[in-house]
């Protein structure tokens, strides 16, 4: 292997209703170690309906919508010196928008940010997206709950010393 040519690591975030800058930042200074990764924001507009279209152009207003969500991350993420590529995805869900990202261009990490925790009932009834991603993706998958790393340092503040 040639030691001047290095492959940079591809990094797919997701990116729901829902965004962590908290959890992003702790992801990345964990994987830190990777020379010069290139982040890659994804938005998956879902059409559950199996018998709608799954045609871009009849979703443009929600994709444009998306695009300027995910471009205002992205500037963040420039602004701290990182590579940042914005893309948006048309699927049945969410899940499968993730996972067919995944096959298409060779991601070495996918990171999850986890809106909430599924309660043991609803696990009977329902798959969560992200236990399907961790099943089907052919890379490793990071996850991290949303909610919890606000909520333990409200806790902390909040809780009273006998």
């Amino acid at each position: 292997m040639n030691p001047e040519v290095s492959s940079s690591a591809k990094i797919l975030i997701p990116v729901g209703d829902l965004v962590s800058r908290e959890l992003i930042t702790r992801a990345l200074h964990a994987l830190s170690s990777f020379r010069d990764p290139l982040i890659v924001l994804l938005h998956v507009v879902e059409i559950p309906s199996r018998t709608a279209a799954l045609d871009p152009e009849v979703h443009r207003h929600q994709i444009q919508k998306a695009e300027e969500r995910l471009n205002e991350l992205a500037r963040w993420l420039t602004s701290q010196g990182l590579k940042v590529k914005v893309r948006v995805a048309v699927a049945r869900s969410a899940a499968d928008g993730i996972i067919e990202e995944t096959e298409r261009d060779g991601y070495l990490i996918v990171f999850l940010m986890k809106r909430k925790m599924v309660s043991r009932w609803q696990r009977l009834f329902q798959r969560s997206v992200s236990e399907r991603v961790v099943r089907h993706a052919n890379c490793l998958v990071l996850t991290a709950p949303i909610g919890k790393t606000s909520s333990r340092s409200e806790n902390r503040a909040n809780t009273k010393i006998p």
